[in-house]
């Protein structure tokens, strides 16, 4: 699936703060559960850098409230269950600044 998104990856948080301050990003996408750093650090690290929107991943099972979307400075709370257009719909709001406050997918 190709929508036209520039995508870099990292193996888990702590890469993924070091290529976030080598490098410029306009989103965020980090998983809740990774090796080397949560990400719930991830989140509190980048935003202590630069506010970026960021979509917080997890497996079927949630473990947040709808109200930790704006507690916890994030675009969106999503399930990795969700489909790729519903995905890609998302990255779009979210670079548009259309954060969806207490909504999870």
């Amino acid at each position: 699936m190709d929508d036209g998104f520039s995508v870099s990856t990292a193996n888990n948080g702590i890469a993924g703060i070091e290529l976030f301050k080598r490098e410029s990003f306009d989103l965020v996408i980090t998983d809740i559960n990774m090796p080397g750093m949560s990400g719930f650090d991830v989140i509190k690290r980048i935003n202590n850098i630069i506010m970026v929107p960021i979509i917080l991943m997890s497996s079927d099972y949630l473990p947040v409230d709808p109200d930790d979307v704006k507690r916890l400075c994030v675009s969106a709370i999503i399930s990795k269950t969700i489909n790729d257009y519903d995905f890609c719909e998302l990255i779009r709001r979210c670079l548009e600044d259309k954060v969806f406050e207490k909504k999870i997918f």
